[in-house]
């Protein structure tokens, strides 16, 4: 990748955080322009800075604000921006219940360097990375707890539904606009109103939500 990705570090544990911070700044493409202890370090930094990141990794349980309540402000203020879990906790409803907090990625501290690259980079280009694993194990987390729910086919018109399972499959907004010959304005304008009516924080949230209803196909 060529672009520089700006990423903001937030976790309480000073050691492990510089460390990260140290092994990110090695690579070419990725530039550490922020650390700190809490959510609200964070959010004091968002608020004066011009430059902003592009994602942030973020830990869960941190003093004075945690991870949680962050991660909800980040979503409604400063929703461009992408958001990381990289947390001790690995339970699969977890995972799901950040996800609808407005986490893009969820990484386990254990995680290798190199998966922890390679998720920064997935999300960049992307939006979110989930490997299938993890969102297979996440989906079936979110059928059990809703195996009542009413499908949402009927809120959802033929074309959100073609778009949604493009963008199930990975393809970008400008992929999606030359695929279905629209444009990439006509593309976001569906994806938003997509996220209305499901409810849903972000394009993973949707992603799961379609397939709770049986709208994709895993």
């Amino acid at each position: 990748m060529n672009s520089i990705i700006h990423i903001a570090m937030i976790d309480d544990e000073v050691l492990f955080r510089k460390s990260m911070a140290f092994l990110l700044n090695e690579e070419k493409n990725i530039n550490i322009i922020f650390d700190g202890d809490n959510g609200q370090d964070l959010l004091k930094f968002l608020k004066k800075s011009e430059r902003h990141p592009d994602i942030i990794l973020m830990d869960i349980r941190m003093p004075v604000m945690n991870g949680i309540d962050t991660s909800k402000i980040i979503s409604e203020k400063y929703p461009k921006i992408k958001i990381i879990i990289i947390s001790s906790y690995d339970s699969d409803h977890f995972i799901e219940q950040m996800v609808q907090y407005g986490a893009c990625a969820y990484l386990v501290k254990q995680s290798d360097p190199q998966t922890v690259i390679h998720t920064i980079n997935q999300v960049y280009r992307y939006g979110v990375y989930f490997p299938a694993d993890m969102l297979n194990n996440i989906i079936n987390t979110k059928r059990l707890t809703n195996k009542h729910s009413d499908p949402v086919l009927k809120d959802l018109s033929e074309r959100e539904v073609e778009i949604l399972n493009l963008i199930y499959q990975q393809f970008n907004t400008k992929e999606i606009a030359e695929k279905l010959y629209i444009s990439e304005r006509t593309v976001e304008g569906h994806r938003k109103n997509m996220l209305d009516k499901t409810k849903s924080k972000n394009v993973v949230g949707l992603i799961l939500y379609g397939i709770k209803n049986n709208l994709l196909s895993v």
